[in-house]
C-alpha cells in the first residue's frame, strides 16, 4: 500500500511539474491577450476624470475612442480585450486604476450572464501570462473553464518555435491597438465566415447579482458607472431577442446604474460584421460609435459649458 501511495504521488507530482513547465512557457511578445499590460499603461498614464470602456473584444473591435474623446472632451481609454477574461475579472482587473470623478462605461456581451461570467481559457493568460495572479478567484467570480485549451495553447507555442506556420495567420495581435486601447488591425482585412450566434438561453440570477456588486462597489468610490449594449449581428439579436429583453429590464431597474442605450440600437447587419457577431468591420465600426456618442450627450452626464 506504501508503495502505491508513493507510485500516486510521484505519478501526481510529475504531472503537476510539466503543467507547470508548460505555464512558465511564455507566449509571444506579439500576443493578443498581451495588449492588457499596454491598457495598464494607458490607464495609469490617464488622468481623471476620464471615460473608461469595459467590456470584451466587441469593444475592441467596434469602437473608435478617438472620436468619442473629441466630441465629448473627455479622455477615453478603451479597456475592452476579450470576455473570455470573465466579466467579474474584467472589472476587477481595472478596478485600481479608477478614480472619483470617472465614469465607467461598461458595454459586455451578453454571454457573461448566462454561462461566461467565470471565464474560459484566456482569463489564465490575463492571470498567469499578464500576472494578475489575484484575479485566480474570488468571491463574485469563480475559477475559469477551459484549463486544457489553456495548456494547449501554450503547447502550440512551443510546436510554433519549430515551425514556419504562424498561430494567428489573421487579424489578432498585441501590435494592433492603437493609444487609445482601440483594435485596428481587422479593418483593412476582408470579413471572414461566421455563424450566427444561437438563443443564449436564460439570464443567470447568481452572476447578474456579482455584476450588480461590483456596480455597487464602483458606485460607492464615486465612480459613475454606466451601461451601454454591445454591437450584435441582427440575426443573432433575433435568436436572443426574449433574453435581451429580460436583461435589459433588470439592468433599468438597479440603482447606481445608468443604462443610456437602447439594445436594439447596436444591432447591425450581417455585412458589418468582420469574424464574429460582435466584432464590427470597417463600415460598422463609425456607426456604433456615433451611436454611442448619441447615447452618451443624451445622457445628461456632460451638460456642462
Amino acid at each position: 500500500m506504501k508503495k502505491f501511495l508513493i507510485k500516486i504521488s510521484f505519478m501526481f507530482i510529475s504531472l503537476a511539474s510539466v503543467i507547470w513547465i508548460i505555464i512558465l512557457i511564455p507566449l509571444p511578445e506579439n500576443a493578443y491577450d498581451f495588449a492588457m499590460i499596454d491598457k495598464h499603461r494607458i490607464l495609469a498614464g490617464t488622468k481623471s476624470p476620464k471615460i473608461v470602456l469595459a467590456g470584451g473584444s466587441n469593444l475592441a473591435f467596434g469602437v473608435d475612442s478617438a472620436e468619442i474623446q473629441k466630441e465629448l472632451n473627455i479622455p477615453v481609454v478603451n479597456t475592452g480585450l476579450h470576455i473570455g477574461f470573465g466579466l467579474g475579472r474584467i472589472l476587477d482587473d481595472i478596478s485600481p486604476f479608477l478614480n472619483p470623478g470617472d465614469i465607467l462605461l461598461i458595454a459586455p456581451e451578453y454571454s457573461p450572464f448566462t454561462n461566461v461570467w467565470n471565464g474560459n481559457g484566456a482569463a489564465y493568460e490575463l492571470i498567469f501570462d499578464v500576472g494578475q495572479y489575484r484575479l485566480l478567484w474570488s468571491l463574485f467570480y469563480g475559477l475559469p473553464d477551459g484549463f486544457t485549451s489553456y495548456l494547449s495553447t501554450h503547447l502550440r507555442v512551443i510546436i510554433q518555435k519549430y515551425s514556419a506556420t504562424p498561430l494567428n495567420p489573421l487579424a489578432y495581435s498585441r501590435n494592433g491597438f492603437n493609444e487609445y486601447g482601440d483594435f485596428l488591425k481587422h479593418l483593412d482585412m476582408e470579413n471572414q465566415p461566421f455563424s450566427s450566434i444561437n438563443d443564449l438561453g436564460f439570464i443567470n440570477r447568481t452572476y447578474l447579482k456579482h455584476f450588480f456588486h461590483f456596480v455597487d462597489n464602483f458606485a460607492r468610490r464615486g465612480i459613475t458607472v454606466v451601461l451601454s449594449y454591445p454591437c450584435y449581428e441582427e440575426q443573432s439579436f433575433r435568436n436572443s431577442a426574449g433574453f435581451i429583453q429580460e436583461l435589459d429590464t433588470a439592468f433599468r431597474a438597479k440603482k447606481n446604474l445608468l443604462v443610456i442605450s437602447n439594445p436594439a440600437s447596436y444591432c447591425f447587419p450581417a455585412s458589418y460584421f468582420f469574424d464574429s457577431g460582435y466584432h464590427l468591420n470597417k463600415e460598422g465600426r463609425p456607426l456604433r460609435t456615433r451611436q454611442l456618442i448619441q447615447d452618451l450627450q443624451a445622457s445628461g452626464l456632460f451638460t456642462g459649458p
